[in-house]
């Protein structure tokens, strides 16, 4: 996305000074509370996440403290055996540990790593104790990621992550863990071949195979994976905005009381408290030290809206500042342009209600939604939250009742109390010559006002950038328009009635700079 294009047109003032005259509501103080998991060491705390999690395990994976490669594909496994990630130093096994195997009542540990890395400074020590213990361990990280795999089996599905680096799979260990999912990984420049091998022993013959690609074209290239199945990337800009869209992909499995946030700049307690996420399916956000970042915050717009709802930050202040901790409770402005905010994008119609049918036989409804995506990706990486009325091809309310599915719509709306509404269409006629942009507001809205200088930025800026006819802003009691309860928007991208006009609205090139226009408009409808 071209998104440093569409803001560097945006005055130095107001990147520095925000949206003036602009009421934003951040989350409120009462409304979560926080508790913080830490111990001096990362060792101290990954027990004190084990003791929070587990009165008693029978089982306990153990783990290097000083690098993350072998044990970044445990998750999975501890969710099978209901057993605590530990982390000890490969020169001993730290007392510490010990004692929290003993307080466990384990009787057996698993050692991730070869004998070369984590040899008889630990194994006799488990040996005088009478704690029996196995080793999961290849030549190599991806090798033991294949051998982890081959412990949990198939699932028709397997995850692909960068063997390089941690963030990713940090991201990806709470969906792992509660799928059970087995995660495999890779090199930059190619991948492994044992890799390769065992993603097809994974899913080979499953009808409809996945493998979910955690980063984008920079961690795992495209030309890597040419002979792999069912491929989904999951990719951002960064490490967080990778890990918002994770949790979107995975947030419907999740119980949305409680979250884990830890850091995204070092990989120990993310990895022993992704395990306690996956037990409790509970989401976990990564952040910098220092703030949360605008994705990780839009993210957890979810958990801020749910009054009583426990955010656990892990690790000390060292490493989660209180001024993370003040971003949570809402007592700190959070960064980002649109942090504060609520968008919801509206996609028209969908399932049996096709809406307009294109000169073709293109259907309307694909390409809102398709708009609708990319703008709500637009709206999340400047810290916004985007929330979607539909995210496939389904009607809101799940069904074609027409009144039902627009209440639907409008309920998600005034139930988040969002501050702007966009809906998103294309429009039709019997003339195919017919074509041209149109944003409609409603003087029925309670503000009607705010409605039409919204709809003036955003018409403005779809001329502007799509070349089509300006057919002007117009009032129109649209339902969606009429009853929510803030500047609200109903925009006609096009006449997909128009062979010209329908050609370019079912182009993805097309829909991405239409969702760049319209994100483009509600920031200069923000600094009105």
């Amino acid at each position: 996305m071209k998104r440093f294009l569409i803001w560097s047109s945006l005055p130095l003032f107001f990147l520095l000074f925000g949206f003036a005259g602009l009421k934003v509501e951040y989350a409120s103080a009462s409304g979560i509370e926080t508790e913080r998991i830490a111990g001096d060491t990362r060792i101290e705390t990954a027990i004190e996440v084990s003791r929070k999690g587990w009165s008693e395990s029978s089982t306990v994976i153990l783990a290097r403290a000083d690098d993350f490669p072998d044990s970044l594909v445990a998750v999975p496994l501890s969710h099978r055996l209901e057993a605590p990630i530990l982390l000890t130093y490969p020169r001993e096994l730290d007392n510490q540990v010990l004692n929290e195997i003993q307080r466990l009542g384990a009787d057996q540990v698993i050692i991730l790593g070869s004998a070369q890395l984590m040899g008889d400074n630990i194994t006799n020590v488990l040996d005088r104790e009478e704690i029996s213990w196995e080793r999961i361990g290849g030549t190599d990280r991806y090798e033991t990621a294949v051998q982890v795999a081959g412990r949990l089996g198939a699932t028709g599905q397997v995850i692909l992550a960068s063997g390089e680096n941690f963030p990713d799979v940090l991201a990806i260990s709470p969906y792992a863990g509660i799928t059970e999912t087995p995660i495999l990984l890779t090199q930059k420049q190619g991948l492994p071949e044992v890799t390769k091998n065992q993603i097809k022993q994974l899913i080979s013959g499953e009808a409809d195979p996945k493998t979910l690609v955690i980063g984008g074209e920079a961690v795992i290239p495209g030309t890597t994976l040419q002979e792999i199945p069912g491929v989904q990337r999951l990719a951002g800009s960064d490490r967080y905005e990778t890990a918002a869209k994770v949790y979107w992909f995975s947030q419907d499995m999740f119980e949305q009381d409680k979250a884990y946030l830890t850091t995204g700049e070092n990989f120990p307690d993310g990895l022993v408290v992704g395990a306690l996420a996956a037990k409790e399916k509970a989401p976990l956000f990564l952040t910098g030290s220092s703030g949360l970042p605008p994705a990780t915050y839009s993210a957890m717009e979810d958990i801020f809206r749910i009054a009583g709802a426990t955010v656990n930050l892990v690790g000390g202040p060292a490493v989660l500042s209180e001024t993370v901790k003040e971003q949570v409770i809402g007592t700190a402005q959070p960064p980002g342009l649109l942090a504060g905010l609520t968008i919801v994008v509206d996609a028209g119609h969908g399932g049996k209600a096709t809406g307009a049918i294109g000169y073709s036989g293109t259907y309307e409804k694909d390409n809102n939604l398709a708009v609708a995506l990319f703008l709500a990706d637009m709206l999340r990486s400047a810290g916004g939250n985007a929330l979607l009325t539909r995210s496939n091809d389904t009607l809101p309310g799940g069904t074609g009742a027409a009144m039902t599915e627009l209440e639907a719509r409008v309920n998600i709306a005034n139930k988040a109390k969002a501050d702007l509404f966009v809906s998103i269409h294309n429009d039709g006629f019997t003339d195919s010559t017919v074509g041209g942009t149109s944003t409609f507001y409603s003087s029925a809205n309670p503000v009607y006002v705010q409605s039409r200088i919204f709809a003036q930025a955003v018409q403005t800026e779809l001329v502007k950038q799509l070349g089509f006819n300006d057919r002007k802003v117009k009032d129109n009691a649209f339902y969606v328009i009429r009853h929510t309860t803030m500047p609200a928007i109903l925009v006609e991208l096009g006449f997909i009635t128009n062979p010209e006009e329908e050609k370019l609205l079912g182009s993805p090139d097309f829909q991405e700079k239409a969702a760049g226009a319209i994100f483009q408009g509600i920031l200069n409808y923000l600094k009105h």
